[in-house]
């Protein structure tokens, strides 16, 4: 397919998708404008992913558009939560999130892109340290049901840390009377 064609699919696509949603939304009583704007957060966020998905020769350097694309992902679903659940008190901790996006923007980068391990390493450093920060706020003052995703998040960054730590090679401590 020649490049034109790959947009202009690509754009179409994209309104046909919109036109959907905004479709349903004005069908169905329950799905109001004011309680799924935060859709069009997913929808911006589609909007950077797509050219690289597209445009395979440019894929290296059209990588870096899933760094916003990310952003607008977490985004997205924060207000979602928020604005489905009502539970806007949870923005005062949930920003904590977008930095994890921003990790999550780095790994699909470097992996699109070919950037390497070490942008990798550092997305998930971003993703695994904020989602900590997140669960360990989220355990404190959240609702039930953020208590309990908290408490996942500071398990799954516990087990994650442990995992490069043995991948390092660096073994928990052995008793002495063992090693003899």
């Amino acid at each position: 397919m020649k490049r034109m064609d790959r947009g202009s699919l690509a754009a179409a696509l994209f309104l046909i998708s919109l036109g959907a949603i905004f479709l349903l939304i004005n069908l169905l009583p329950e799905l109001s404008f004011t309680r799924t704007w935060p859709v069009i957060f997913l929808a911006v966020a589609a909007a950077f992913f797509l050219p690289a998905v597209i445009a395979e020769e440019a894929r290296r350097g059209l990588a870096a558009l899933a760094i916003p694309g990310s952003l607008f992902l977490g985004l997205g679903l924060i207000f979602l939560y928020n604005t489905l659940s009502g539970d806007w008190a949870a923005w005062a901790y949930a920003w904590i999130l977008i930095p994890a996006s921003i990790g999550l923007g780095l790994i699909l980068s470097s992996w699109i892109g070919g950037w390497g391990q070490p942008v990798a390493e550092v997305g998930v450093w971003l993703m695994v340290l904020n989602g900590a920060a997140f669960g360990l706020f989220a355990t404190l003052f959240g609702t039930a049901f953020l208590k309990t995703l908290g408490a996942g998040a500071l398990i799954l960054g516990g087990l994650l840390m442990l995992l490069r730590a043995f991948r390092k090679g660096i073994a928990p401590p052995q008793d002495e009377a063992t090693e003899r």
